[in-house]
């Protein structure tokens, strides 16, 4: 019998966990892509303690963890909008990260995390809701067009050196 899940927001004392997670999800997914200095660059910025306190911290960005156990299963990241979009929303909110352990892949966990993500743009009364994704991320694109996403754009998202080639997609709320 499996552990029931346990969804909650993070906290200061999550952030030693939420860091590691995210950087051991991030290798998982992308890991393949660059090159050993641009990956140890981004993951030392992008997941370091420090970082991932002030995120928790944020008052306009909320984190959610799920944890199996003892075990964190996976986080979802939302709060203002950073991707540059052009003529956005004044309201629009943006989905920063949505990562999910590889053993909760499939499971449906990334769907009722995506409804926790739409239902607290609802509650802040978003126009828009958006995303970046990497083009190549098939899987994830079809989830966000599962929920109405629709690619309204494009940019370069930097890991070290590296420039990825990222698509923005757009949810009218």
């Amino acid at each position: 019998m499996s552990e029931a899940l346990h969804i909650r927001l993070a906290t200061d004392a999550d952030a030693p966990a939420l860091a590691a997670f995210g950087a051991k999800t991030f290798v998982e997914t992308f890991g393949h892509l660059y090159p050993p200095e641009d990956k140890e660059f981004f993951i030392g910025n992008r997941f370091s303690l420090e970082r991932t306190l002030a995120d928790i911290r944020d008052p306009a960005r909320v984190i959610t963890l799920v944890y199996r156990g003892d075990d964190l299963a996976a986080f979802l990241d939302c709060g203002s909008l950073t991707l540059p979009v052009e003529a956005p929303e004044p309201s629009a909110l943006e989905l920063y990260r949505l990562y999910l352990d590889e053993t909760q892949k499939g499971t449906g966990l990334a769907h009722r995390l995506m409804e926790i993500a739409l239902e607290w743009a609802r509650s802040k009364d978003a126009a828009a809701f958006y995303l970046g994704v990497w083009s190549q991320n098939e899987r994830a694109k079809r989830l966000y067009s599962k929920y109405g996403f629709e690619i309204v754009g494009a940019y370069h998202f930097k890991v070290g050196n590296t420039l990825d080639d990222e698509r923005i997609m757009r949810l009218a709320l």
